[in-house]
């Protein structure tokens, strides 16, 4: 059934065919081979228009012009390949000739790569040439770039040929030109350049796609016919960055000082892609702004935030002078460069609503207004960062990474080298502690580092705030503040102290002495392992302050044979970590990944939801792909090597179940032997892809985390000497508790029971391990349940002797 609006189309595409059948029958071979290529240009054309239902109600027509070029090209010799391929028109009965002669089956493509290297080894021109120029078979564009090679060697390298050869494939320039950069580049160019300008100068301007995709022309008469362009604007825009001489480029000076305002900036657009807006500088009155635009044009292109020097641009602007800047501005607009001048604040703001990311960094770069503190833009920056979590996956990575350099920017409208904790313990300083709501006092405190309210009348604590606090406004002026704190208490362990664990970073006095001046700073940082510069490992109270010191990762206290004793240490002192640094979970490299060198399959064949994969891995710094890149997710690890996993996908991350992959560490876009990655850079990039399979995936049960395992064991034996726990021994993956009524098993991934010899006892109420047992403690504010809730079960069957619960006794009664 024909879509409807198509009609139309194919009757009057039918109709130009069949006069072109009608001319065909009266021309002449060389005619022929001519009219061959625009009966081709016309059924392709005229079968994009009809959304390709064109070409399945032409075949009356082509089988009539099949019979006109059979007969016009008889073949001399059907065992010669050259007699078979040499024809304009690919007719059936051809192709049936070169299927047999290839021994190819009936009605399969026939591919002509292995005669073209035949060819090519026997040195046979008169092949070569019928080769390029045939309709009939497949050649690839590796082959077809070899012929073309081929020809210039032996010096028969035409016009024709190359015309032919980049009609048959536009893009076969990137088998030319680019990396592989034939020596025939050259030559093939200068024919590009003529079969370009006859496309240009035809009566009827053709499409874009009748153009070869290559390097842009050379010469100004392109430019000029970009300028009075009537077709496609992509056309014009290719010929208007045509390569240009020195003489042509000081003419078309000359040329453009008399020009409409409209062709001026539409020629300076041009130029500007070409890389030589600089010498049109003489035809606007401003040469002496040649210094501005080299910096704008040294900026990254596209849409990702960047860092900009802003001494360098105001020292720049300086030299050029600010009205001959702001004129430049007017010709090559940049919304960064205008935001150091402050020209653009509105539209930044703007921007800034719509969450475009160099509009946030050039937010960050704005001076500040008259009635504006650097806080008052600090905590609006912090604002715009609250809106990257509902983001997709890919986007709150470039989201938080234009926050950062919005960050940075406003450090250098400051002047303030610890911008961020500066404010941070502004924020702290002012927020007040203490206020009255009439008869009731409210309190601002700290648990450790988070910030509590306390209610008290007549110097009387209460355990509930009444109504009328609630109500009252210097209440609700302190949960603001509250709310304030508890946030920059949130980023302080998720951002900073998880960095500095997972990276080992190194602080100076005076960054630690900044950090410890804020309320979440003071009650995070003892908490952690440190190494002083005498390398000296203890807890912050315990080593040099004086000089650097640099948190522990887990990995160097296992390779100095500490980690047991440091992990009783915590314990022992009731340490409870701002995240997991002793208990870290650890991945060491296996023998089988170095043996097998680059990749690492300790994840493949994995399956996990993918939305919620690509939500846990971007929350990691992990960008996520689609299923056509060269890997489907990638992390920068540090010293220029990033995390490249591979991944069997759908479309994108977010359309279904997504089958893990690969794992690879690549540094300038190759692979790189497992065993030269950091250790610590291996465990980290491992311990995020645990998380995603144990928590995304499809089949929990069916993946158990040795790592994960480890880690629990690690903390139930630390504590099982601190709590007392003689019937409680760790085997393996499985905590093995002897009790009054039964000898159990916990599993320390999946947190099931056993019950000894055979059995299993189901302890799984909605809310089990939400409050914790009263003598359950976990060395880490890290948000792990299931730890909370294994260890509760080991502490809860310790005791079976007091279980109560019904529930749990019937099964008990069943498997004793």
């Amino acid at each position: 059934m024909l879509p409807d609006g198509y009609a139309d189309v194919i009757h009057t595409e039918q109709a130009a065919l069949a006069e072109l059948v009608e001319t065909a029958r009266a021309a002449d071979q060389a005619t022929l081979a001519v009219l061959a290529d625009e009966i081709t240009r016309r059924i392709e054309r005229g079968n994009g228009l009809a959304g390709g239902h064109l070409k399945a109600r032409i075949g009356h027509l082509t089988g009539q012009l099949d019979e006109i070029f059979d007969a016009a090209f008889p073949v001399g010799d059907p065992g010669d390949l050259r007699h078979i391929l040499d024809i304009p028109w690919p007719t059936a009965s051809r192709r049936a000739l070169l299927s047999r002669a290839l021994r190819v089956e009936s009605g399969r493509l026939v591919m002509l790569d292995e005669t073209t290297e035949q060819a090519i080894a026997a040195g046979d021109v008169r092949l070569m040439l019928v080769l390029i120029h045939t309709p009939l078979g497949y050649l690839a564009r590796h082959s077809r770039a070899r012929l073309l090679q081929a020809l210039h060697v032996a010096g028969a390298l035409d016009a024709a040929a190359v015309e032919r050869a980049f009609t048959a494939d536009r893009h076969l320039w990137d088998g030319i030109g680019g990396r592989l950069g034939l020596t025939c580049a050259e030559s093939v160019r200068d024919h590009l350049d003529a079969f370009v300008w006859r496309l240009v100068t035809a009566p009827e301007p053709p499409p874009w796609m009748e153009f070869p995709d290559g390097p842009v022309p050379r010469g100004l008469r392109f430019l000029r016919a970009a300028l009075a362009w009537p077709g496609d604007r992509q056309i014009a825009d290719h010929l208007g960055s045509a390569e240009l001489t020195t003489t042509e480029q000081a003419e078309l000076v000359t040329f453009l000082r008399d020009r409409p305002e409209a062709e001026q900036q539409r020629v300076w657009r041009w130029r500007v892609a070409a890389g030589d807006a600089d010498t049109l500088l003489p035809a606007f009155d401003l040469e002496a702004a040649a210094p501005l635009l080299r910096l704008i044009r040294a900026m990254p292109d596209g849409h990702e935030p960047f860092r900009q020097d802003r001494a360098a641009v105001l020292a720049t602007v300086e030299a050029v002078g600010v009205e001959s800047a702001r004129r430049l501005l007017k010709r090559q607009p940049h919304e960064l460069v205008s935001a150091v001048l402050g020209d653009n604040r509105a539209a930044v703001l703007k921007r800034v609503k719509n969450n475009a990311l160099q509009g946030i960094a050039a937010f960050g770069m704005l001076p500040l207004a008259p009635d504006e503190t650097v806080l008052d833009r600090y905590l609006a920056i912090r604002e715009i960062a609250k809106r990257g979590p509902a983001l997709g996956p890919n986007r709150r990575i470039s989201h938080a990474a234009a926050v950062d350099v919005a960050l940075d920017h406003l450090s250098q409208v400051s002047g303030a080298g610890f911008l961020e904790w500066d404010c941070e313990a502004q924020i702290a300083a002012e927020a007040p502690t203490t206020a009255d709501a009439g008869d009731y006092r409210v309190e601002l405190r700290f648990d450790g580092a988070d910030p509590v309210l306390a209610v008290s009348r007549a110097g009387k604590p209460l355990k509930s705030v009444p109504a009328a606090v609630r109500s009252h406004a210097s209440y609700r002026e302190l949960r603001e503040h509250q709310e304030r704190l508890r946030e920059q208490a949130r980023r302080m362990r998720t951002g900073l102290v998880e960095r500095l664990v997972a990276t080992t970073a190194t602080l100076t006095p005076d960054e630690l002495a900044r950090l410890r001046s804020l309320p979440a700073g003071e009650a995070m940082l003892p908490g952690l392992i440190w190494r002083d510069r005498g390398g000296v490992i203890g807890l912050l109270d315990d080593v040099d302050v004086t000089g650097p010191v640099t948190a522990v990762h887990p990995f160097d206290l296992l390779t100095a044979g500490t980690l047991a004793h440091w992990q009783e240490e915590v314990v022992r002192r009731r340490l409870r970590q701002p995240v997991k640094q002793a208990f870290r979970e650890l991945y060491v490299l296996t023998p089988a990944e170095r043996a097998a060198v680059g990749v690492s399959q300790r994840f493949a064949g994995q399956t996990v939801t993918g939305r919620v994969a690509a939500q846990l891995l971007a929350g990691r710094g992990w960008s996520t792909g689609h299923e056509y890149g060269d890997h489907q997710a990638t992390r920068p690890a540090g010293d220029g090597v990033v995390a490249a996993l591979s991944a069997d996908l759908h479309g994108y991350w977010g359309m279904g179940d997504v089958v893990i992959g690969g794992l690879r560490f690549l540094r300038d876009d190759r692979s790189i032997p497992l065993a030269d990655v950091s250790p610590v850079v291996f465990s980290e990039v491992m311990r995020d892809l645990d998380l995603a399979v144990s928590v995304a995936g499809t089949a929990p049960e069916r993946w158990g985390s040795p790592a994960q395992a480890e880690s629990r064991a690690r903390v139930l034996t630390a504590l099982i000497d601190d709590l007392g726990l003689t019937g409680v021994t760790v085997d393996g993956t499985a905590a093995v508790v002897r009790g009054t009524r039964a000898t159990y098993r916990v599993h320390l991934t999946s947190g099931s029971i056993h019950v000894e010899p055979a059995g299993y006892l189901c302890v799984v109420p909605a809310d089990f391990g939400a409050a914790a047992h009263p003598r359950l403690f976990l060395p880490f504010a890290d948000d792990d349940r299931m730890t909370s809730v294994i260890l509760s079960k080991v502490l809860l069957l310790s005791e079976d002797d007091r279980i109560t619960d019904p529930s749990i006794l019937q099964q008990l009664k069943a498997l004793t």
